[in-house]
């Protein structure tokens, strides 16, 4: 239904012969991009189906632009080309594609081979950015882009005519995906809170994705118009036909964005379009390649009434980096998802029980698993008898069982799936680790000592809002799994340590969940529109 809805929406009034076709695990769906006009991709093989639809948009009465041409053309084909896999590749791994290529293959084998050497590799390349994590951007100067001499001097800004008498009231929703993560559940449950303040949610994604989460109850009743890129061709610069085509059907209240960059780049013309709608993003942490989504929205930020942020590193880098006011920022933590500011108790080690240390998190790069798998296999040389959980699913899941396997670590790491509720894993845990390259501030580290187990991580992101300087280790990768087996080691038989430790974490989380919730925040905002 997303794709049928991004084509009723740029084809109004018109019927349309679609024409559906499956694929496998490594074809990732092709919904809204150019080829669904055209039909030129090599993943439309195996035809399933054919069916017409018929739009029941109304139409714009306006005179189009010269600049309009090629995405007329494009447009105006009768037919349309959705290549959808079957439900049967949700039981897998999500696929990601291999780097292509002489360096791509060496990359591969290094990082199978040798994971940490890679790591380290990864982590020099990427000091080119290390400038743009202490600088401020340029915010963008949208109308300047189509002047003479920028990016868009041959397109024009035509902003979107009124919305239709008595249309429904509606708030835009970019997310980046519909996968399991931390940042996406606060993403649905924004969907959850605008759908309970009386608008209907249009809910656009713009990652590659077989998109498991996109039956989830908070969409129900949405309208979800997943993305599949690129779109340049029939999306043409300053006219933005599917944004128009939205603002012109629904009364668009709001706009939020959540790790959506399609929505980012074009959000100054939504700006220009509904001048004084409330448009609020959320971010959570800075990448080292660059800065990521929290640079976007410093970019964006002329366009922007309101950031919210998920920590107070985060909030200090957007007013002091990026020199964003501070009345613009909102800091409001996360941890009303799935943690409450309540009285916790200490989990204390029962009589016999195999001392265990537990990862929580996706099989990802950002996660760094193959950091706590080198970092048990060291513990277990010096001789410890330890259990070790490594509890998530992910791209990266066969690569590291074959780490695992390699390390002979086989009978020493339990592998657990998201079948397996993460309060169990929490149960069975002493310690949780977080191995991470990059964070926020995870929420598994909120629920782990709210659930009484302490933490030891990596000081990436703002984890130090919550973890002590004794129990953070460097984020490199080689030195990552040599100083958290250090900090791990003293722990095992010094119970009052581990429960000193958690004390600490314990008291700085109530801190910061003190203050009022994201949910609690945005259920507010979103009540104003």
């Amino acid at each position: 239904m997303g794709a049928l809805n991004f084509h009723a929406l740029m084809a109004p009034q018109r019927t349309l012969r679609v024409h559906r076709y499956d694929g496998t695990v490594e074809t990732t769906p092709r919904l809204t991009d150019d080829t669904t006009f055209s039909g030129m991709s090599r993943s439309n093989r195996r035809r399933i189906e054919s069916f017409d639809i018929v739009s029941a948009v109304e139409d714009e009465d306006r005179r189009s632009e010269s600049t309009e041409a090629e995405a007329a053309e494009l447009v105006s084909s009768p037919t349309r080309h959705i290549h959808v896999s079957s439900d049967e590749v949700l039981q897998s791994d999500p696929y990601r594609p291999p780097r292509r290529g002489l360096i791509g293959g060496l990359a591969r084998q290094v990082k199978s081979r040798a994971p940490l050497l890679y790591d380290d590799a990864r982590d020099l390349s990427l000091l080119r950015f290390r400038r743009r994590m202490t600088t401020a951007i340029e915010p963008r100067d949208y109308e300047r882009e189509f002047q003479p001499g920028g990016a868009h001097e041959d397109d024009v800004i035509v902003p979107a005519g009124p919305s239709a008498d008595g249309a429904p009231k509606a708030v835009i929703i970019g997310l980046h995906w519909f996968e399991l993560g931390g940042a996406e559940l606060w993403a649905f449950e924004t969907v959850r809170l605008v759908r309970e303040a009386g608008f209907l949610p249009i809910v656009l994604t713009n990652r590659d994705s077989h998109q498991p989460w996109v039956t989830r109850p908070e969409l129900d009743g949405a309208l979800l118009i997943p993305f599949s890129e690129p779109t340049v061709d029939s999306q043409t610069p300053g006219v933005e036909p599917l944004l128009r085509a939205l603002l012109r059907t629904f009364d668009v209240r709001g706009v939020v964005i959540h790790h959506n960059q399609w929505l980012y780049d074009r959000v100054a013309w939504i700006a220009a379009s509904r001048p004084g709608i409330p448009i609020v993003d959320s971010t959570h942490i800075v990448e080292y390649t660059g800065g990521g989504y929290p640079l976007s929205s410093a970019i964006a930020s002329r366009s922007m009434t309101t950031h919210h942020v998920i920590s107070p590193s985060l909030a200090k880098w957007m007013t002091d980096v990026q020199g964003i006011p501070a009345e613009r920022v909102v800091m409001a933590p996360l941890g009303g998802l799935t943690v409450k500011p309540k009285d916790a108790q200490f989990q204390a080690r029962r009589e016999g029980d195999v001392f265990t240390v537990a990862f929580v998190g996706r099989m990802a790069r950002q996660k760094a698993p193959e950091v706590f798998i080198a970092m048990a296999r060291r513990l277990k040389r010096q001789g410890y008898a330890l259990r070790f959980i490594l509890h998530g699913d992910g791209e990266l899941s066969g690569w590291v069982d074959d780490i695992i396997a390699a390390e002979g670590l086989t009978a020493d790491i339990e592998r657990r799936t998201s079948g397996t509720p993460v309060s169990q894993t929490l149960d069975d845990a002493h310690v949780l680790v977080v191995s991470s390259h990059n964070e926020g501030l995870t929420l598994t580290t909120l629920e782990a000592i709210a659930h009484g187990v302490p933490v030891i991580s990596t000081d990436v992101g703002a984890q130090g809002d919550i973890i002590p300087d004794s129990a953070l280790v460097p984020r490199y990768a080689r030195l990552a799994a040599r100083r958290l087996a250090e900090a791990v080691a003293p722990l095992i038989s010094d119970e009052a340590a581990r429960e000193a430790l958690w004390r600490k974490e314990r008291k700085a989380e109530k801190k910061l969940l003190s203050k009022q919730s994201a949910s609690s925040w945005f259920e507010e905002e979103v009540g104003s529109w």
